[in-house]
């Protein structure tokens, strides 16, 4: 899932959070209905919010979820009902890259939906909450550096070797010596820098910083600050450089193979219990959904103000 993780950035206004939690919690139902409080915690927790900033976070993730809810949980069921489905038999690299571009586009819908609301938070900030961000970006790189890039080359292949290991553990159960010994090997033959993965994270926190920090200075009005945000949406995943974008491709394919070479050593007991696992994530969100329409009526009955 480490293509689909949320950098610690204010990427999506955190609404992101909600999405992520669909794909990596049991409780998928308990902790969507708290996605609104956990984003604006989250949000807070970085910027450090004033009284009237407050109340624009909440008024707009209430909004946003209540989109998300009805627009675009019944899309999220249909992908991972046909993920589900290809696990019950085999899933193909074509099948990863269709997946992926799936939850990418839930993603993107995400991100340029809420860029409106992000505009009017950003030009509201102060240069001491902009100062926030910043502390909360080093704390993060700091953690990112301790847990992914020991000195030595061999090491931060066992960090990564580690990490895919726990997760695919996660997806498909208990794994045998095995096959973790061919995600080893599968790792140290496709290897990933994870130097330059740094280095495009920082480049991500910056261009942020700037447009914050452009869009207080200069006073911009709302919609020159839209644009600023749809244009860092833009390049955001794959940089403006071509050496940029070359890079990231490049380490896009390699994730892809790495999925798609999961799935074909895991045996029919763990392509079964990881069907079964998306299954219930399927059933949940089924459940948010009627929950929707239920809560949609209630809304219409109340009087208009």
């Amino acid at each position: 899932m480490s293509l689909f993780k949320p950098l610690q950035t204010l990427k999506w206004l955190a609404i992101g959070i909600a999405t992520i939690s669909l794909l990596s919690c049991s409780a998928v139902r308990f902790v969507y209905n708290q996605g609104d409080a956990l984003s604006r915690w989250w949000i807070d927790d970085h910027i450090g919010l004033n009284q009237e900033q407050d109340s624009l976070i909440r008024e707009a993730l209430d909004r946003h979820f209540w989109w998300h809810r009805t627009a675009q949980l019944q899309g999220l069921a249909i992908t991972l009902e046909e993920i589900q489905q290809k696990l019950n038999k085999s899933i193909t690299r074509r099948d990863v890259v269709y997946f992926y571009g799936e939850i990418k586009k839930h993603s993107y819908a995400i991100a340029y939906k809420v860029t409106p609301d992000l505009a009017r938070l950003f030009m509201s900030l102060e240069p001491s909450q902009i100062e926030n961000v910043q502390k909360r970006i080093a704390q993060n790189n700091e953690k990112f550096v301790k847990e992914w890039l020991p000195k030595e080359k061999s090491e931060q292949i066992k960090v990564r070797t580690e990490k895919v290991t726990q997760r695919a553990g996660w997806l498909f159960g208990k794994l045998s010596k095995d096959q973790e010994e061919k995600i080893k090997a599968h790792i140290i033959a496709n290897p990933i820098d994870m130097h330059l993965i740094y280095q495009d994270r920082l480049r991500r926190q910056q261009e942020l910083i700037a447009i914050m920090k452009d869009i207080t200075k200069k006073k911009l009005t709302q919609k020159e600050s839209e644009n600023l945000i749809t244009d860092y949406i833009k390049y955001f995943e794959y940089g403006r450089l071509k050496e940029q974008q070359e890079a990231a491709k490049k380490r896009e394919e390699i994730a892809m193979e790495l999925a798609s070479f999961l799935t074909q050593i895991t045996n029919d007991d763990q392509k079964k219990y990881a069907s079964e696992r998306v299954e219930t994530w399927v059933s949940d969100i089924n459940s948010l959904i009627k929950e929707s329409s239920a809560l949609a009526a209630k809304r219409s009955a109340l009087p208009s103000r």
